[in-house]
């Protein structure tokens, strides 16, 4: 059997649907697992030991394609390979326009999406043959997991076994290095796309000292952009026994989170990474919703904050962008956090 999958983006989003490549293989062992995704977000595919083969667009540069003949030109040419692979069932997990007009250009015997009030764009249930909704107030994993269940007319709870991304020989010694000599090691990633998912500086550290009072761990901080990095390195110089780690492929990283003894981040792209390893996870959020976005598991410990302007919300606050105090997280204390974490870990 041949399979795609159209996820194309974001970074975050693909990591939460990685479960349905482990609950496809589980129920086809010899299903061959394709996926499209947007060129910048490949190789987080490539690394994954259950996708055959990884088809990339740019839909950015397709948009523009009358600028270009050579665009254009590449854009038949990926028509025409993916259609020689005749796939028998494409399952869209990206649920817009994007996605649905990809499909309209795709040879397969059945394509699946979401029904209409699932799906992120309404407009692409035009372009599927068979439409599934997800039920509400599951976590996001759930959702993509979805899909295919529905599809095979399977109700049985599925567990996601979780993934060891592929690295290199010379990557593998590089996480090497990192460990060599670090007792206990704690990762620690503070940053955040957003502001209001971030605690502040002052009660991150505060938090980060009570714990290690407590475990006397390492801390490995990771950052991802350089103000994140100028971050974490005022993070390492109010902490003991913490070290700013290189940054690193994600997949390099995903394999560091595999082998610490706790992950320590936000609602982030770290902490949906070290969800689909089989490290306990500890996380703050504020303006989403933890039972949402958490990585599903007794492992895995989320704390919410409170919002002070009576705000509720079934995945994101509907002010996360906008809201100036940012209070539902930024108003947490470093002991507030401590002892969330104190009474689970």
């Amino acid at each position: 059997m041949k399979i795609l999958i159209v996820k194309t983006s974001s970074l975050g989003d693909i990591i939460q649907s990685y479960p349905v490549l482990s609950y496809i293989k589980k129920k086809y062992p010899t299903a061959q697992i394709d996926w499209v995704v947007e060129s910048p977000f490949a190789d987080l595919l490539r690394a994954h030991p259950l996708v055959n083969h990884v088809w990339t667009i740019d839909s950015k540069a397709w948009r523009k394609w009358w600028y270009s003949l050579r665009t254009y030109s590449q854009m038949l040419d990926l028509k025409k390979r993916m259609n020689e692979q005749r796939y028998d069932l494409v399952f869209d997990l990206q649920g817009n326009l994007k996605s649905g007009l990809l499909l309209s250009q795709l040879k397969s015997n059945l394509k699946i999406g979401f029904g209409p009030k699932t799906v992120h764009e309404r407009v692409n249930t035009w372009f599927t043959d068979m439409h599934y909704e997800s039920p509400v107030g599951v976590n996001i994993r759930d959702d993509y997991i979805r899909l295919p269940q529905a599809h095979f007319n399977d109700d049985q709870p599925f567990e996601d076994p979780g993934v060891v991304l592929k690295i290199t020989a010379e990557q593998e010694k590089s996480l090497q290095n990192i460990l060599e000599n670090v007792k206990t090691p704690y990762l620690v990633c503070p940053g955040s796309a957003w502001r209001n998912k971030q605690v502040t500086l002052e009660a991150l550290t505060e938090f980060l000292q009570l714990l290690q009072q407590e475990k006397e761990c390492s801390y490995l901080i990771a950052w991802g952009t350089e103000s994140e990095k100028i971050k974490a390195e005022d993070l390492q110089a109010k902490l003991s026994n913490a070290a700013v780690i290189p940054r690193l492929h994600l997949a390099v990283l995903q394999n560091l989170m595999s082998r610490v003894e706790l992950v320590i981040a936000m609602d982030s792209l770290p902490l949906h990474l070290a969800g689909t390893t089989g490290t306990p996870t500890f996380s703050v959020f504020g303006a989403s919703l933890a039972e949402k976005f958490k990585p599903k598991g007794k492992l895995h410990v989320a704390m919410q904050g409170t919002c002070p302007y009576g705000k509720t919300f079934l995945k994101r606050c509907p002010i996360l962008r906008t809201c100036k105090t940012g209070a539902c997280i930024r108003s947490l204390s470093g002991r507030e956090i401590f002892l969330k974490c104190q009474s689970h870990y």
